[in-house]
């Protein structure tokens, strides 16, 4: 699988990750790791983890939810 936004610009890089949000697929340049809460389920509510996880995102998807914060 090839990286959604070099293939745009017009070179040819194997993708590394798929972003959790629109699906496309990014190389290590247009990849971002973000982190995230984790939730899990305790009894009858929901217990929070600790440490966070995290979530790949593409470059357009990471910027979009940085401004959107």
């Amino acid at each position: 699988m090839q990286c959604f936004d070099c293939a745009e610009l017009g070179s040819a890089t194997a993708a590394l990750a798929v972003c959790a949000e629109c699906g496309a697929a990014a190389c290590a340049a247009h990849a971002a790791a973000v982190p995230r809460t984790v939730h899990r389920t305790a009894g009858l509510g929901r217990s929070t983890s600790h440490a966070a996880g995290r979530r790949l995102l593409c470059t357009h998807c990471r910027h979009a939810a940085t401004a959107a914060a």
